[in-house]
Formats: structure tokens, C-alpha cells, sequence
């Protein structure tokens, strides 16, 4: 009942604010300003499934809910955001949370062209996240924006600097660690004097520490722990480079098994552009970059202090997300290339109406010991390609080809095999009318390892500009002979979309912008609704 109290009295506390602050832009109006607002509701309703594992937990029911509100007068904003988990969606959050309603993301911000401040919570990033990022995600569970200060600076056109001291959120608390960090960046181009210059080159410099009070038994037992950075980007019309070096001090915690080895990461960011093609490439290689910001924390999407994504295509096939990567922050090295050709139509390979190609290839491994630029135990790989051709006004069709490489024991951390598989996709999406189409694809995933041959199939109707009506089946045949439907619709009209789906959710790593969590097996219902409004 208390939870129950406390999420009812939040709830009216902001329905009494939105009529005052709808006034704002109106004749003789309470506040003048702007108010920005969002809000995002899931439920699912739990089903038994004993064949794929699906269990029913003592509430059949759960639900995520955030509603969000941003105001903004002159230089001055300020905002909150209030979040319901009665309980939480199964798997969407690692460690066994209590049901409860909260209002959270607090902050007051100043800001004017040279300088802002942020008091509350934000959410920041040196560099590209080696060292520290404070994000949020829904879709797997991670929010561990900084409540504190957070101060902004640009003295002069070539210098910009960040200072930030706080604690890290963790679900509806605060991490027992408090982080501190600075960051500077330098144009020398602008230094040197260049207003409009082709070529641009910055340096850049971060410092993060992490202080956590130690009261066990070991001496010398470090509580604080230092991280810094060094990156450069320089930057052409047609090219870019950039790069970045992190050097973190011991860190003995859970998850890398107390060990109090320094920790390191490399790594390089290419990409050309031409007039119809591009190439991008990444390399990276690190050792011992897990940064928890709790030393006794048993996940790693909890409240992370760096961002370290797998560096590997995201895919939107079934078949091939069944395989993903997640990177090992215990040491691992390796890459990604991806090229791009677009072939303009009534051309030699473009024909009447145009043909697009896209290939990709990532290949990671761990470390010869404790070296980074070194390679030892093969990781996973992924090789593929993707072309998409018109054939007519109406019909567009696409074919996908991929070659995998998964090392079941390393990433799953499970007894197996390693898989070797073949995957090819062909589908197409026939438009006959302005906002109607059917979009369809078949997919096949050929190995001889883990659960064998995989076979997919979805397909999208279109009926106009609100409504989407689709269903999909994943189908392992030959062990486990288990079908994964999910059929459903969704109505998207003014700001507003609402979908519900009736299937089965199949058991692994779910993965957005290269960062996983596990899901665990599920049957029944999904509900979903978003909208934005402002005045």
C-alpha cells in the first residue's frame, strides 16, 4: 500500500501541473515558456508454455511505464520523469526488484552560449564512452544517468570543457560510488586561425575517478579508482579519422574477479565517402575495461560508469539475431568494415530503377595474454552481404547472405560447441497504392551445431497511414521442432502509437546499439503505447 500512496500522490502532483503549464504561451498565461512531454507504457500478460520454458510468475501481469516532462523559459529548463514498474516486464532488469512507482531524473538547468549548468539528473559522455557515458535505454533496461552537477564551458571559439561530480543511478537508488570527471577538447584548426578550414583536427583529454569507501580486510585495497583519456579526430569533406587511448587504474571488483591489473582500451574509427559509395571501418582492442561504479555489482548493464558496445552489425533478421555478440570486457580484439554502392538507375548494374549493395564484415577474438594488439582465442565473426534492387515501380526485393562464426562457450558462458552458419534471406516490399504495402521475407539459418536449421518467415500489411498488421514465425526444426509465432497490429495516428502482439518470446540475448541483455522465455500478450504532446 505505501508504494500504491506514493504513486498516486506523484501521479496527481503532475496533473495538476500540466493544466498550469499548458497556460504557458497564452494570454495572461501563469508561466511563459515551453513544456515538452512523452510517455511510454508496456505491459505483457503471462501464459504457462512448458515447451519452450515459459513459466508464469505469482503476477501474470507486468508493466513499465515513463512519463517524462521538460520545461523551458528563456535560458532556464527544468524537468522530471516519473516511472512505474507494477512489477517489472520479466528479464527486463537482471537484479530482483520490488514493484514501485517513483518520480526520478530530477534536474534545473541554466544555460547561455558559453557556458550551462545542470543540477540534478543528466546524462553525459567524454568521448566516444570508453570512459564514460550516462545514457538511457529502455528497450534493455539501462538508465544510469549521474545525479549531481554537471557544468559546461566554452571560454573561447577553440576550447570546450566539461566538469561533473555525482552518484550513478541504480534502478530507483543511487550507487554507494561517487563519480568525478573532467573532459577538454581543443579545435587546432580554430587555434591556428582557420574560420571555414577544409581539413579539421581536435585533440581531446578526459579524467574519470570512482571513490567507493572499503571497510574489508585487505590492505592496500584501492577505493579510488582513476581513468583517463587521450582521443583525436581530424575530418575532410570526403574522410574522417578519430581515435582514442583509455589507461584505467586497478579495479578489483565481482565481475573481473578482483584482479587488480590496470586496464586498457585502443580504438579507431575510419570512414570515406564518395560520390555513390562509402566505407567504414572500426578497430578495438582492450583488456580488463569493465568500470562498475559498485565493486560487489553482478551485472553489467546495472550502473555502468564507460560504454563498451559490440562493435558487429545490429541485424533485423530472425534468424541472425539468434547468434549475437557481446563484447568481453575482459580482453578482446578486433573489427568491423562495412562498404556501401548505390547504382543509379539505367545503369549497367543499376538497370531500369536502381540497385543498392551493402557488405559487412566484424571478426573478434580474445587476447594473447595481456597484450591488445594481440590475438588469441577466436570470439566470432560475421561475414554478409545485402542487395536490394527495384524491379518496378511498385516492387522493391532484397536477398541477404551471411556466413557465422559463434563461440557458444565464451559468449553464452555454457558448455557447447562452437556454430558455424550459413543464413540467406529473400523477401521484397510491393507498395500497389500511396500508404499500402505488404512487405514479406524468408529466412533460412543452415549449422550442425547447438539447436541445428532454423527457418523464418514474416510478413507486414499496410492498410493506409494508421494501421500495421503483421505475423512471424522462428522455426528450429530437426531438435527441438519448436515454433516462436507472433502475430499482431499497430495503429499510429498524430503523435500516438499503440500495438498488441500474442506470441512466444524465445530465450537469449536481446541486443540494441550493440549493448545485451539477457530475455528470458515468455508466452502471452504485449501491450504497447507511446505519444508525445506539447503546448
Amino acid at each position: 500500500m505505501p508504494h500504491s500512496r506514493k504513486a498516486f500522490q506523484h501521479v496527481l502532483l503532475l496533473c495538476c501541473m500540466v493544466p498550469c503549464l499548458s497556460q504557458a504561451q497564452t494570454p495572461g498565461g501563469l508561466i511563459r515558456g515551453h513544456l515538452n512531454g512523452s510517455y511510454e507504457g508496456l505491459a505483457q500478460n503471462y501464459l504457462r508454455d512448458a515447451r519452450i520454458g515459459a513459466v508464469v510468475p505469482q503476477d501474470r501481469f507486468g508493466t513499465n511505464s515513463f512519463l517524462k516532462l521538460d520545461y523551458t523559459h528563456g535560458g532556464f529548463s527544468g524537468g522530471l520523469q516519473f516511472e512505474s514498474y507494477l512489477p517489472p516486464i520479466l528479464g527486463y532488469y537482471p537484479v530482483p526488484v520490488k514493484a514501485g512507482s517513483k518520480i526520478v531524473n530530477r534536474y534545473v538547468r541554466y544555460a547561455e552560449a558559453r557556458f550551462s549548468i545542470t543540477a540534478g539528473d543528466f546524462y553525459e559522455q567524454f568521448g566516444s564512452g570508453l570512459i564514460l557515458r550516462s545514457w538511457e535505454n529502455r528497450q534493455i533496461g539501462i538508465n544510469n544517468a549521474i545525479e549531481g552537477v554537471n557544468i559546461q564551458g566554452n571560454p573561447t571559439s577553440w576550447l570546450a570543457v566539461k566538469a561533473l561530480y555525482g552518484r550513478t543511478r541504480r534502478f530507483f537508488e543511487h550507487s554507494a560510488a561517487i563519480t568525478r570527471g573532467v573532459d577538454a577538447e581543443v579545435d587546432l584548426t580554430k587555434l591556428a586561425g582557420y574560420s571555414e578550414p577544409k581539413t579539421r583536427v581536435i585533440l581531446g583529454g578526459s579524467q574519470v575517478g570512482k571513490y567507493q569507501e572499503y571497510t574489508g580486510p585487505v590492505d592496500g585495497y584501492p577505493a579510488t579508482v582513476n581513468a583517463a583519456a587521450l582521443r583525436f579526430a581530424l575530418t575532410r569533406s570526403d574522410l574522417s579519422l578519430d581515435g582514442e587511448f583509455v589507461s584505467k587504474g586497478p579495479d578489483p571488483h565481482l565481475l573481473n574477479a578482483n584482479r587488480r591489473d590496470k586496464g586498457r582500451a585502443f580504438l579507431l574509427n575510419a570512414s570515406w565517402t564518395g560520390r555513390d559509395q562509402g566505407l567504414t571501418a572500426s578497430y578495438r582492442t582492450l583488456y580488463n575495461m569493465d568500470f562498475q561504479n559498485e565493486r560487489n555489482e553482478e551485472f553489467v548493464t546495472v550502473a555502468p560508469v564507460n560504454y563498451i558496445p559490440a562493435l558487429t552489425k545490429q541485424h533485423d533478421l530472425l534468424t541472425s539475431n539468434i547468434y549475437v555478440y557481446a563484447a568481453q570486457f575482459r580482453g578482446e580484439s578486433g573489427f568491423q568494415a562495412d562498404w556501401f554502392r548505390n547504382f543509379r538507375p539505367r545503369t549497367r548494374w543499376g538497370g531500369k530503377y536502381g540497385m543498392k549493395v551493402n557488405a559487412n564484415l566484424s571478426s573478434w577474438s580474445g587476447l594473447d595474454g595481456k597484450r591488445l594488439f594481440t590475438a588469441g582465442q577466436r570470439y566470432f565473426s560475421d561475414a554478409n552481404i545485402e542487395v536490394r534492387k527495384r524491379w518496378s515501380r511498385k516492387f522493391e526485393g532484397v536477398f541477404h547472405l551471411q556466413h557465422l562464426f559463434y563461440n557458444t562457450s565464451v559468449i553464452r558462458v555454457a558448455a557447447g560447441k562452437d556454430m558455424n552458419g550459413i543464413v540467406a534471406a529473400a523477401g521484397g516490399t510491393w507498395k500497389w497504392k500511396a500508404m499500402r504495402s505488404v512487405r514479406f521475407m524468408f529466412e533460412h539459418l543452415s549449422t550442425r551445431q547447438d539447436d541445428g536449421n532454423w527457418a523464418a518467415g514474416l510478413a507486414e500489411l499496410s492498410i493506409g497511414n494508421p494501421w500495421l498488421l503483421y505475423v512471424s514465425d522462428l522455426y528450429n526444426y530437426g531438435r527441438t521442432d519448436t515454433h516462436y509465432y507472433n502475430l499482431g497490429f499497430a495503429h499510429s495516428t498524430r503523435g500516438r502509437r499503440f500495438s498488441l502482439s500474442f506470441g512466444r518470446q524465445r530465450p537469449g540475448l536481446f541486443c540494441v546499439g550493440g549493448v545485451c541483455r539477457f530475455v528470458p522465455a515468455a508466452y502471452g500478450f504485449t501491450a504497447s503505447f507511446t505519444t508525445t504532446f506539447s503546448n
